[in-house]
């Protein structure tokens, strides 16, 4: 069943992709609106082929994705640790948690003219940047989901002799672990607009320095590979977050599973032949 629900659910996925890929490639051909502006995607396709042969679209993956992943690691691993922190202890939780909040409510891309003034353009100011970004949204998932633990867990571990570390990790984090997920999935994508942010701010590579030279040269063509290649990185990021939650935290995944299955009449069980 759940086979059938997945082959069906990509099916559908290629058919509509492939829909939408031939109306665009129609539209672009018809005369109705410019190429130029709109190049068809047999041509940004064609313009992609030719930047990966010339291992210059490469160059400019490898250092958007090296500026994201270490930036959303560094953010993650700050915000986790504050989360918890901050939920644990009331004292640290009302000293400092005003600023927090004052700084959560800027926008992250407001602070792109300070990080080039304070880091410059290089890689410090974007990864800055990035884990700012990223460093709030995990923040306070981790907060309210450590705070709202359920407290019959936390009497339960107690009865079995848990405390201190011990109660934090096999009973506070575990039962907390849904809000953390959540927030860190939701920071995948906004590490992704930072990191364009950073880079349109002042690169020499990266997908969104390539956005911004093919704007200036005028091809759009290029525009619309850099374009791809930024929501390709988001999906398979996403998914490769889906595989590593299933692989490190089975449990989580089968309660999603089970809590997302239609429920039905339980069968009969009837006697007899």
């Amino acid at each position: 069943m759940a086979q059938g629900s997945f082959s069906r659910s990509a099916g559908l996925g290629l058919v509509g992709t492939g829909g939408f890929l031939i109306a665009w490639e129609t539209l672009s051909r018809s005369g109705l609106v410019s190429p130029v502006m709109l190049p068809a995607p047999s041509v940004v396709l064609a313009s992609a082929v030719t930047l990966a042969e010339s291992g210059e679209l490469g160059a400019h993956l490898g250092a958007s994705l090296w500026r994201a992943a270490l930036g959303f690691a560094i953010g993650a691993a700050l915000g986790v640790a504050f989360g918890v922190a901050f939920a644990r202890s009331s004292l640290l939780h009302g000293l400092f948690n005003p600023i927090v909040q004052v700084f959560r409510a800027i926008p992250s891309l407001a602070f792109v003219p300070l990080a080039i003034f304070w880091f410059g353009i290089g890689e410090t100011s974007k990864i800055f940047l990035i884990a700012w970004g990223v460093f709030f949204p995990v923040w306070v998932n981790t907060f309210i989901g450590v705070r709202d633990v359920n407290p019959l867990l936390a009497r339960a571990g107690e009865s079995l002799g848990a405390s201190g570390w011990r109660m934090l990790a096999f009973v506070v984090l575990p039962a907390a672990l849904p809000m953390i997920l959540a927030g860190l999935r939701v920071s995948l994508s906004i590490a992704m607009v930072l990191l364009v942010a950073a880079e349109l701010a002042g690169a020499l590579y990266g997908v969104g320095y390539l956005i911004q030279v093919s704007q200036q040269v005028f091809r759009v063509d290029l525009m619309f590979v850099g374009l791809a290649v930024l929501g390709l990185m988001g999906f398979a990021a996403d998914l490769a977050f889906e595989a590593a939650v299933r692989a490190l935290f089975p449990w989580y995944g089968a309660r999603q599973t089970d809590a997302a299955r239609p429920r039905g009449r339980e069968p009969r069980l009837t006697s007899g032949a």
